[in-house]
């Protein structure tokens, strides 16, 4: 029985300039009289002989899929989603020559890092709100993924749900209310797989790949499918080098009324040498600051040589699915993680204080480890009331986490300079005294989708009454989130209208000494958002537009001295993505979002959040068989450094090229991918971490990488 949602449907230029010259392209070939001319692409979707039978197919150009996994509603076609959702493809991380989810979600204008390239950390915020590497979901689940950087060698797909969502998978081990980041493993394919993929990136990185998969017995139900990761070599920052080893085993079983999986991973990244950094210029009490914004430091200046970290990950997820009857389904689901790292992970600031780049500097050397434990259980049925079609899914989720942090520090004792910076002396190892943070999460949830009309009206509303336990703190409290979502096509099957309210939940607290409510419970805090789109299928090509509001509560205190949830972020954004074929030979990805973020209680905008970003990427299949060229514009305009609003950052643009070359040695395929970032080397701030930290912009990198398929 199939999961999926549907009811049987098949399923100098500024970068706006360029994204409209992209929207007036796709639309060029209607006629006046509303007709499609004879040029237009049609929709043909492809089911490749290396793709996952069981995945929603890959849409024309390659780099996405028409469809999604939605959690708790299934696989869903795109345009049949009630929520603004995009699933890039493992041919895209390939055509970057990818390494981290990081290379691959710089493609899409809702995301935005705030750590610096190739960090040891990465970390970002999706709709304005921010979201760690252990709030990634692994095929539905949290509690999967790596705890630091989520390696895109094992995984086949990235679904990227927009917005504050919690019916859908429940809440991640790390709170994040920004939306969900699925990451889909990959699986034995119908044709035998064995790729070998060398890898070479600035300054002088070098990793080899493999990709081993097959099908066993006559009737190929069982599968195995291995992905092996090394490399080393200069990455990051000058005279930083960096070492990945990733292993990862799926296993699947395809029975008659039942299938089977189990995914295991390790992952180890490491670095020696030193580190990027990130620059306050505003001072504090202590330190003041130089006030103003000085130019960049080149993007891969050193301002940590002599330290290193290292960060080891290991998780694994089993499922088993069993058909009741043909219209009933049963699921069970267990897994989790385990994360250690020690050495320079964070802290990798610096407080400016002199015009010429005069610094302070802070350096720790941390340890921490954690594990998360998670388990589901559902049932998933279809089923009519008269003429109205059902989808329905009950579900039990539980998630434990428990994280402990320790570190020595170096807090802003010595001076340097950022444009010119000294090594710096590498605090001792500190001793691990057990963990700090213990969350346990229980959950029942259940969601019906209802096709009414035809199919051409469908109507979702669920809930999930979600329990939030934190034993170390003696917290005990439980929230219902609702969700109701709608989709209506009233002009046939290219245009869907759709709008939905959903929450996210984050955990409440206990007040602590000093306020006049000492003690008392906070509940849990729930993030609202309303959403109004539309999505479009104009032959070859996709597009979803969206409007939202999100509010986001915040405790404060009153003028009495409590602590209240009375403070809020409101966001107010309007998104576009888009992805598909503009004509036979060029391919289209990308979109353009624009968020207003402030923050209610103080009247002032949110700091790290840009107004504009704009991800506009175009690839062309040349005449020469086999060579596509591409490339893509980036563009995010100017931002608050820090939650006074004192420091902005300006605006900045980029151009990113890439090309491809599959070709036969014999009769063995091979393939050569090519990418530079940074094409003009430019200097630039990009972006922010925390409150008041800013980024430098990675230097112009290369990354060259070949192929071979025995």
């Amino acid at each position: 029985m199939s999961n999926k949602a549907s009811f049987g449907r098949t399923g100098r230029l500024t970068p706006i300039a360029l994204a409209l010259l992209a929207f007036s392209a796709s639309v060029a070939g209607q006629t006046a009289d509303g007709g499609t001319a004879t040029a237009t692409l049609e929709q043909v979707n492809v089911r490749s002989k290396y793709e996952r039978e069981d995945l929603p197919t890959r849409a024309p150009g390659h780099k996405a899929a028409s469809g999604a996994r939605l959690g708790i509603l299934g696989a869903t076609s795109i345009l049949e989603a009630p929520v603004h959702v995009n699933a890039y493809t493992r041919e895209l991380a390939e055509d970057w020559s990818a390494l981290t989810l990081q290379d691959v979600l710089e493609n899409d204008s809702s995301v935005v890092f705030i750590t610096n390239k190739n960090h040891l950390l990465q970390n970002f915020n999706l709709r304005g709100l921010d979201m760690s590497a252990m709030d990634i979901a692994t095929n539905g689940l949290y509690g999967i993924a790596p705890a630091n950087a989520v390696p895109v060698e094992m995984f086949e797909r990235i679904e990227v749900l927009r917005g504050p969502n919690v019916l859908l998978s429940g809440m991640p081990p790390n709170n994040s209310v920004a939306g969900t980041v699925n990451m889909v493993t990959k699986r034995a394919l119908a044709q035998p797989i064995a790729d070998l993929t060398m890898t070479y990136a600035t300054h002088s990185y070098l990793q080899g790949h493999a990709d081993v998969g097959k099908r066993f017995g006559d009737e190929k139900r069982l599968g195995i499918r291995f992905n092996g990761v090394y490399g080393s070599g200069e990455m990051g920052a000058k005279e930083e080098d960096q070492t990945r080893r990733v292993g990862a085993l799926a296993l699947d079983y395809l029975g008659d009324r039942a299938r089977f999986s189990l995914d295991v991973y390790s992952s180890v990244t490491k670095i020696e040498g030193g580190s990027p950094g990130m620059f306050n210029f505003l001072g504090n009490a202590q330190i003041p600051g130089v006030g103003r914004l000085l130019a960049p430091p080149e993007g891969d200046t050193n301002m940590f040589r002599g330290t290193h970290g290292q960060y080891d990950n290991s998780g694994a997820l089993a499922r088993a699915e069993v058909d009741f009857t043909p219209d009933w389904q049963g699921y069970f689901a267990i897994g989790g993680s385990e994360a250690e790292g020690n050495g320079l992970l964070f802290g990798t600031r610096a407080f400016v204080t002199g015009a010429d780049g005069t610094t302070r500097g802070a350096i720790y050397n941390v340890h921490t480890e954690s594990e998360r434990r998670t388990a589901e259980t559902g049932v998933i049925g279809k089923f009519d009331t008269g003429s109205v079609k059902h989808r329905l899914q009950l579900s039990a989720n539980v998630l434990k986490h428990k994280e402990g942090t320790v570190n020595t520090a170096c807090n802003y004792c010595y001076t340097t300079n950022m444009y010119n910076p000294v090594a710096p002396t590498f605090p001792a190892a500190p001793k691990w005294t057990g963990y700090t943070t213990v969350n346990d999460y229980r959950s029942l949830a259940v969601a019906d989708t209802m096709a009414f009309a035809h199919e051409t009206v469908l109507l979702t509303v669920g809930g999930r009454y979600q329990t939030v336990k934190m034993p170390l703190q003696k917290y005990s409290e439980s929230r219902f989130s609702p969700m109701l979502a709608a989709v209506v096509r009233p002009w046939g099957d290219s245009v869907s209208l759709f709008g939905n309210y959903t929450e996210g939940l984050e955990p409440g607290q206990i007040v602590g000494v000093g306020y006049a409510n000492t003690g008392e419970a906070l509940p849990p805090k729930q993030t609202k958002q309303f959403e109004l789109g539309v999505k479009l299928q104009a032959g070859a090509l996709t597009h979803t537009v969206s409007a939202y509001e999100i509010k986001r509560p915040s405790f404060v205190t009153n003028s009495a001295n409590r602590m209240v949830d009375d403070g809020e972020q409101r966001l107010r954004g309007l998104e576009w993505s888009m992805y598909g074929m503009l004509t036979k030979d060029l391919s289209l990805l990308g979109g353009v979002t624009h968020i207003e973020s402030e923050q209610r209680n103080t009247g002032r905008d949110t700091y790290g959040t840009p107004e504009l970003r704009a991800r506009i990427g175009l690839d062309w299949q040349t005449p020469v068989q086999g060579l596509k060229v591409g490339g893509r514009v980036v563009h995010t305009s100017s931002q608050w450094a820090d939650s006074g609003n004192k420091l902005r950052v300006p605006s900045w643009n980029r151009l990113d090229l890439n090309a491809s070359y599959a070709t036969r040695f014999g009769s063995m395929p091979v393939r050569f991918n090519a990418s530079v970032e940074n094409v003009a080397d430019k200097k630039y701030w990009i972006g922010i971490f925390g409150d008041g930290f800013v980024m430098p912009g990675a230097p112009r990198t290369f990354k060259v990488s070949a192929t071979v398929s025995f």
